[in-house]
């Protein structure tokens, strides 16, 4: 099998294995889909996670509105048809929390704490599959697994909110599991949402054409390794990734300032360091005619 490192970032990599026999159009699409399965998981792991720690969200016109005195300035101005249920602060019921979200986005009203571990343990086992620690790991990436991992989501989603009850329609994590959040045209961490059929494939500053097959870039050796990019069609080649990662420039960066500031104490020192040596000593000739050495020390005892 040809190992295919993809890796646009250092935070957007991950492995895929195929055989040299597979036309560059599948691989395309291959890697298209696992890119775009890894950015859906990155944002429901953690749109689970704020739903469980702070709970659900506020309404767009509500969001990062703490005072009181604000918040009923702004429920004024608030559609009627949507104060029916969003018209007052949520109370906190039997069985559930309350956990104040800082930043004022969600209302702090979490549920009890078996159900938030529940979608907290999901939402982190679903990073730890996308994690760029599967490369290092020489662990290949399926699509099965990341399909997997989302129901594991939407099932720790439906334990606290069956049917989505309780959650309104901005809901980012609802939004998500009914397939109506627009990735399109947005800017992840962990990458960029493609379109296979906008996508081109690049290896070694060349692309790999579609309706080619892969042996016809690699040869037929079937152990193969690969890094390859994805880059939108008629954006041109890639950029050169740098000769040495971000964490491995600070640390030179910090050992040549370490370096630069000794030599600058060196320098300094060397300026009156000659005062120590034998002969600037004014002494030393008269010292010399005597037979005396510089270096003996003399002490006064009693008697």
């Amino acid at each position: 099998m040809v190992l295919i490192h993809y890796k646009k970032t250092e935070f957007n990599q991950f492995l895929h294995e195929t055989t040299n026999e597979t036309n560059i159009e599948q691989v395309i699409a291959d890697l298209v889909e696992i890119n775009n399965l890894r950015i859906v998981l990155d944002r429901l792991a953690v749109s689970v996670e704020d739903l469980a720690t702070h709970g659900v969200m506020k309404p767009e016109e509500l969001r990062g509105l703490s005072d009181a005195e604000t918040w009923n300035s702004a429920m004024e101005l608030y559609p009627p048809e949507k104060k029916q249920q969003w018209n007052f602060k949520p109370q906190v019921k039997p069985g559930q929390r309350y956990n104040e979200d800082k930043t004022a986005y969600r209302y702090g009203i979490i549920l009890g704490e078996e159900t938030t571990n529940t979608m907290i343990n999901a939402a982190n086992q679903a990073k730890e599959v996308i994690s760029k620690k599967n490369v290092e790991n020489k662990v290949v990436l399926k699509v099965e697994v990341l399909k997997e991992q989302v129901n594991l989501l939407r099932g720790a989603v439906m334990i606290g909110y069956p049917g989505y009850h309780g959650l309104p329609e901005w809901e980012p994590a609802r939004l998500i599991l009914e397939n109506q959040f627009d990735f399109t045209d947005r800017e992840f961490d962990i990458g960029d949402y493609l379109d296979i059929k906008n996508a081109t494939l690049w290896w070694a500053g060349k692309e790999l054409l579609r309706g080619k097959l892969l042996k016809e870039y690699t040869g037929k050796n079937e152990k193969t390794k690969i890094i390859v990019k994805l880059q939108k069609a008629g954006s041109g080649a890639p950029v050169r990734e740098p000769a040495i990662d971000q964490e491995t420039h600070k640390k030179m960066l910090a050992y040549y300032y370490k370096k630069q500031e000794e030599q600058k104490k060196l320098e300094d020192d060397d300026e009156d360091q000659y005062m120590n040596s034998a002969w600037a000593n004014p002494k030393m000739l008269k010292n010399q005619l005597h037979g005396v050495n510089s270096d003996i020390a003399w002490k006064v005892g009693k008697k």
